[in-house]
């Protein structure tokens, strides 16, 4: 009796283990940022915005965020120029087949940022998009912008 219950137990917190590790491939890369998210540090400070993404002449993906109008106008458009998981370089312009780019605009204040380095790893492309980025660029005045910590969280299409 004493054996069946060792096997008991046994069994049970193999089982319990196996159902954790599932709930870990489900859900590969989200952090601290909720699922339908991209979330970014910009120059260290919290970013985190609902995005949709929505597939271009089936050439270029396009993660797209956007809020507001007039002067409170905002957006976000990370693409990258493929149609599946993988890493994207991103490049300041010239785009082509394998490229990223990064672009944040904001109506008031500094007028956001174009990157021109940096990295877009898509880790899963279907009805939802998951990834992680970086990137770096310089805003309307010159000054250098870093994005840091990017995440694309389980992002549906439009």
């Amino acid at each position: 009796m004493k054996n069946l219950r060792t096997l008991l137990s046994i069994l049970v917190v193999s089982i319990f283990l196996l159902a954790c590790e599932s709930d870990d491939e489900n859900d590969p890369v989200s952090g601290n940022c909720p699922a339908g998210k991209v979330c970014f540090k910009l120059n260290g400070a919290d970013v985190q915005v609902n995005a949709v993404w929505y597939d271009i002449n089936g050439q270029r993906t396009r993660i797209y965020y956007e809020n507001g109008s007039g002067a409170n106008y905002e957006n976000i458009e990370i693409d990258f120029y493929g149609s599946s998981a993988g890493d994207y370089p991103i490049v300041g312009q010239n785009w082509s087949s394998g490229d990223a780019s990064f672009q944040f605009f904001k109506a008031n204040g500094s007028g956001g940022f174009s990157g021109s380095s940096g990295t877009i790893k898509i880790s899963q492309k279907s009805s939802i998009i998951s990834g992680t980025f970086t990137a770096s660029g310089k805003d309307a005045q010159g000054n250098t912008v870093q994005v840091t910590d990017g995440v694309i969280n389980q992002v549906p299409s439009e």
